[in-house]
């Protein structure tokens, strides 16, 4: 699957651990902390899960079976929250 980020999402960031994500179309905010911040960073461009892996383990520098199932995760929840988009 290639992922990317909904791009009709309002992305406000108050600073550089904290990012509000609001959703015109529902009025729902979401929150994000300095991890979320580079997931959600790193899917500015269509990437897929092994391109995401590869991304945040160069600046996390763990491997991608470290941070696998966390990484899978954040995508089910924002791809449910419409967050990130499936292409």
């Amino acid at each position: 699957m290639i992922y990317q980020k909904n791009k009709k999402m309002e992305y406000i960031q108050n600073d550089e651990t904290s990012l509000a994500v609001f959703d015109p179309e529902s009025g729902d905010t979401h929150f994000f902390d300095e991890v979320g911040i580079d997931i959600l960073g790193a899917l500015e461009e269509p990437c897929d899960l092994d391109m995401l892996l590869q991304k945040l383990c160069a600046i996390y520098e763990v491997s991608p079976d470290e941070i696998l199932e966390d990484v899978e995760e954040f995508l089910q929840d924002t791809v449910a929250k419409r967050i990130v988009e499936v292409l």
